[in-house]
């Protein structure tokens, strides 16, 4: 229950950022904030909230993707030396997918130490 309450609240954070104009990191820091205070595991801190994130950062590249119609990204792959635009829609959900993860596991991590046994 907690991991699926972290995987919407990391989702929603991104949201939040992505309305706001936020920095890239911010969604690190509200999933380490939200890993810090649910009692999850720090392998499940990392993955729900490198889930969570990576899904809303590929939905928001490609819906931007495909809003242009592919212009910029297919300009922009052709600079990266890749062979289409989609190539960096993934990589940009991944992207944001790990910052989160580390986010959430570093959170959870801190949790842990503070408390002073392993979960």
């Amino acid at each position: 229950m907690y991991r699926l309450i972290l995987l919407l609240g990391v989702m929603g954070v991104c949201v939040l950022c992505l309305v706001t104009g936020a920095s890239w990191y911010a969604p690190a820091v509200g999933a380490l904030a939200l890993a810090f205070l649910l009692p999850v595991w720090r392998r499940g801190g990392f993955w729900f909230a490198f889930l969570g994130a990576a899904m809303v950062w590929g939905a928001y590249a490609g819906y931007l993707h495909v809003a242009s119609e592919g212009r910029l990204g297919d300009r922009l792959a052709v600079t990266f030396g890749v062979t289409t635009g989609w190539v960096l829609v993934v990589v940009t959900a991944l992207w944001g997918g790990v910052t989160a993860g580390l986010g959430g596991l570093v959170g959870a991590a801190i949790r842990v130490a503070m408390r002073g046994g392993r979960k």
